[in-house]
């Protein structure tokens, strides 16, 4: 897998959580990220459309539509590779964060 800037780790961690435990439309992601607050930062549609359609590009969710009382919807849910991936995430969401910001020789002349 390409490699992915924190942000968009950050996201997929946050959505493939989310899938893990049920399935969603993209709407009922939005809505229960607005309901937690720490997720604000990416709840809104324009915002997880996108990263959907990545994931499911790279396999890790597969789509579906279902009709429901309120018409046609398209529902998410995570895939085995997915599961895997989401391990690896939270495993990397646990390693320490370096000391400093960049190293080199800014962060050695703090120690002198």
């Amino acid at each position: 897998m390409s490699k992915l800037n924190t942000s968009d780790r950050t996201k997929m961690l946050i959505i493939l959580s989310m899938l893990e435990k049920n399935e969603h439309t993209g709407f009922s992601l939005v809505q229960t990220m607005e309901r937690k607050h720490e997720f604000a930062f990416m709840a809104e549609e324009a915002m997880i459309y996108p990263v959907l359609h990545q994931m499911q590009d790279k396999g890790l969710i597969t789509s579906y539509e279902k009709q429901t009382e309120a018409g046609i919807r398209r529902f998410y849910k995570v895939r085995k590779r997915g599961i895997r991936f989401l391990q690896y995430l939270k495993k990397l969401s646990k390693e320490p964060l370096p000391d400093t910001v960049g190293g080199g020789a800014c962060a050695k002349s703090e120690d002198k």
